[in-house]
């Protein structure tokens, strides 16, 4: 396994983790404020940094990931990897077909209203608990991709 793979992919580990949990907290706060421009703002970051850091670190984390699993046997070859594609698979289907479709939803409903509305409010759970599942499913990687074991 070579040393520059294993740094990209702690690299893409960090961007990927580091966002998922920093944009939660980020429209969290925003949403605090139960201010217009603030949640717009936040709105428009958290999709702007989704593709900058989350997506770009997701794809970097199985791009090497993938190609560090074949220094162990392959992808099928221990539990801890198959865990591994899993865990990130589920969080990114979550991502992909809940967070980023409610995040346009909410920016659609910011743009067309001057006020905050209650479809907003309603989205707003919906994300906060569908991004917590997917913030803590990619957690227990980090366990594995250090023991090697589940």
């Amino acid at each position: 396994m070579t040393a520059n793979l294993k740094v990209i992919h702690l690299v893409c580990a960090c961007l990927f983790l580091g966002n998922v949990i920093v944009s939660g907290v980020w429209a969290l706060l925003a949403e605090r404020t139960r201010n217009h421009a603030i949640v717009q703002f936040s709105n428009k970051m958290v999709l702007i940094t989704d593709l900058m850091f989350t997506l770009v670190g997701a794809v970097g984390v199985v791009w090497t990931g993938h190609g560090m699993a074949e220094n162990f046997g392959g992808g099928a070859s221990h539990p801890w990897i198959q865990w591994s594609y899993w865990l990130l698979t589920f969080s990114g289907l979550i991502w992909l077909f809940v967070l980023v479709p409610i995040q346009f939803k909410q920016r659609a409903l910011l743009q067309q209203y001057s006020e905050i509305t209650e479809d907003y409010w309603r989205l707003s759970r919906i994300w906060k608990i569908a991004g917590a599942i997917s913030t803590v499913l990619p957690l227990p990687i980090v366990y594995f991709m250090v023991t090697k074991s589940v």
